[in-house]
């Protein structure tokens, strides 16, 4: 039973992180933003664990391919990975919070969700945070896509996509990913994140940031009933 329960632990860990992956595009040492063969995307994003707030999630990954791949998890080209250095506010707030930024090429993408991690010395767990956004990137430009206000809650019915798997069963009721579910939304907070967003990448000043909020969140169905 132990050596299973790790073995799922792990499976859950490449899961959300995966083994391969894109870094973000901006990082604190650069002095210049190169946007001559790809755009640079920047969202802020924020998580919240209200049902278990003693377990705060931190966001490991984005998850973006083209708009016609149902499923980015599936390719590792399509996963973005954040480090702590892209985190700007802590667990002590009762919320983690991030400055992302994404390197892409012009066209029309498929932001399909971000995984979300509890790791201690004696609990791992996580889910999945479905996105679901069309994201359609303009050439050679900086854009900023707004800030996504994530929260984990309860679930209510079954019609609630869970926040993550049962499994491991200790692990995920206890950090409340396999009872829990997210809800999302999309703010416009383009002054106070580009002020943020220049403060930690300098770079940016040079950069003239377009706004192109990304659409409301619409709350996928959850085509498994359990």
């Amino acid at each position: 039973m132990v050596k299973y329960r790790l073995f799922l632990i792990v499976c859950l860990i490449f899961a959300t992180c995966g083994c391969a992956g894109h870094r973000m595009a901006l990082n604190k040492g650069q002095s210049d933003i190169d946007v001559s063969k790809k755009s640079i995307a920047l969202i802020s994003a924020r998580i919240s664990n209200q049902y278990k707030p003693k377990y705060q999630l931190d966001i490991v990954t984005t998850y973006i391919c083209p708009l016609s791949q149902a499923d980015c998890s599936r390719s590792y080209d399509g996963i973005y990975k954040t480090s702590s250095y892209n985190r700007i506010k802590n667990t002590e707030e009762g919320f983690n919070e991030y400055l992302l930024s994404f390197e892409l090429e012009s066209g029309t993408f498929n932001l399909d969700s971000m995984g979300a991690i509890y790791q201690s010395a004696l609990i791992t767990g996580g889910g999945i945070v479905p996105l679901k956004f069309k994201l359609d990137i303009r050439p050679n430009s900086v854009i900023y896509l707004g800030h996504l206000d994530i929260v984990m809650r309860e679930r209510k019915n079954d019609g609630e996509i869970r926040a993550g798997r049962i499994y491991p069963l200790i692990d995920q009721a206890t950090i409340g990913t396999s009872s829990g579910t997210f809800d999302v939304v999309v703010e416009d907070k383009y002054e106070e994140d580009v002020k943020l967003f220049i403060s930690e990448y300098p770079a940016l000043q040079r950069a003239r940031i377009e706004k192109y909020l990304l659409p409301q969140w619409t709350r996928p169905k959850n085509e498994h009933t359990n």
